[in-house]
């Protein structure tokens, strides 16, 4: 299905600084390395990756103006990587800046990595770290845009047709230490998952733009596309990303008081989490396609509820075994948001039921799909907005997901998505509204 040369350059001769846009598409300048290299550790120290270098921020969406578009973008050292489906290239992780009047650079407001740090700083303490575990779902697709194979969750070869394209993509994220645990097929068809293993925050977030990008380049070099979006199909499986979080302190996890049992701590994060949902939803779920994924009957979350091993709610809590295990699973979150910003939110969102010591929901471990709207009324269960007009409007009421995001950039979020709703509203025309009414 794909092939690749055994001649790859020993050396490195190029670093990509790399950073996102408001929408979550990786943006990069190549920077040729003064001393070419395999060594990420000594590309770290590479003059280029030093020196960073100065973009046009007003041609980046949701970023700079033109009368003011000079972007600075500072590698982070730390977080150099080999590109294994690129040879000859390594790759950096970028924090954004501005310079100020006096010459000095200070952190650039709309920068998404920024956020994340921000709100990292601002919730926890010395010692104290935030991790979670990803499951980022996608579909391989012919040139077409048909499913790459027929197969169904954890079918085996003939029927799944992509164990070698699997076996690639986990050895090629293992080469970027990327902490990925497993790949394998989903539920639809051509549909796989790369499950990644719990690490902080916010190295779990290069971690992801990261994966999405490699996904993309290994399916164009086997005659594939990799499709992100949450409903490429009517009638069959969306696409998600579930994100599992736990609060360590040391080497202590918070979320944990005994085996199978969550911490006071945890069920107030899990409380700050669903007063939020409706505003996460809008970072979490911010492009139009979102919603067509966000149906009962799918495994995918419609109601604002938590559960035990409960695959109809929104947020479920794991069996665990161990107290150092414990964790909760956000289940709402596709793969089109930006990752910076949606765990931004998430943070923020649970350490405001920490802080205010919100009161824990009951547990909902009955089928939620299969309740009535009267029994979902009176449990008290409301729904996720229906549509990411209703996300919108609901992350412009709630002040703590707004100021996650940090003014400048909730400005800019809601002004890009909601030209995407209104353009869908009132300009896309789809298949189906032709298949529908032409004939009237």
């Amino acid at each position: 299905m794909y092939s690749q040369s055994d001649d790859r350059p020993l050396r490195c001769e190029m670093v990509e600084a790399r950073f996102t846009d408001l929408l979550g598409r990786v943006k990069a300048m190549a920077l040729p390395l003064s001393a070419p290299s395999d060594d990420p550790a000594r590309i770290a120290e590479d003059p280029a990756v030093a020196a960073g270098i100065t973009v046009d921020g007003s041609s980046v969406a949701g970023y700079a103006s033109v009368e003011n578009s000079d972007v600075h973008v500072a590698p982070d050292p730390k977080t150099v990587f080999l590109l294994p489906y690129h040879p000859g290239r390594a790759a950096v992780h970028c924090d954004l800046e501005v310079r100020g009047p006096g010459g000095e650079y200070a952190p650039f407001p709309l920068s998404p990595r920024g956020r994340l740090k921000a709100v990292l700083a601002e919730h926890l303490s010395e010692g104290q770290r935030i991790e979670i575990k990803p499951e980022l779902e996608f579909y391989l697709l012919s040139p077409e845009g048909k499913p790459a194979d027929a197969a169904k969750y954890l079918d085996v070869y003939p029927q799944d047709e992509l164990p070698q394209h699997m076996d690639r993509l986990y050895s090629t994220l293992k080469e970027m230490n990327i902490p990925v645990e497993r790949v394998h097929h989903e539920n639809g068809p051509g549909q796989v998952e790369a499950e990644l293993d719990f690490a902080p925050i916010l190295s779990q977030a290069d971690h992801l733009f990261a994966a999405k990008a490699a996904v993309r380049a290994i399916a164009h070099q086997a005659g594939l596309r990799a499709s992100f979006l949450p409903k490429p199909f009517a009638g069959i499986a969306g696409s998600g990303m579930h994100i599992h979080l736990r609060m360590f302190e040391g080497e202590r996890n918070l979320f944990g008081e005994r085996p199978g049992q969550l911490s006071e701590l945890a069920g107030r994060f899990a409380a700050g989490l669903l007063a939020h949902a409706s505003a996460l939803t809008a970072v979490c779920n911010p492009s139009v396609n979102s919603y067509k994924r966000l149906v009962p009957g799918q495994e995918a979350p419609v109601y604002i509820c938590w559960g035990e091993r409960n695959r109809s709610a929104l947020l479920r809590v794991p069996l665990f075994t161990e107290v150092n295990r414990a964790d909760l699973e956000f289940r709402s979150p596709d793969a089109t948001a930006n990752f910076y910003l949606a765990l931004a939110a998430l943070v923020s969102a649970g350490m405001d039921g920490v802080r205010k010591k919100l009161p824990v929901p009951e547990l909902r471990n009955e089928n939620v799909y299969a309740l009535s709207p009267a029994e979902l009324e009176r449990l008290d269960i409301s729904p996720l907005p229906g549509n990411l007009g209703e996300a919108l409007d609901a992350l412009e009421r709630d002040e703590v997901v707004m100021g996650a995001l940090g003014e400048q950039v909730a400005e800019r979020f809601l002004e890009l998505h909601r030209a995407s709703w209104d353009e869908y509203l009132h300009q896309a025309v789809t298949d189906w509204e032709m298949e529908t009414y032409d004939g009237i």
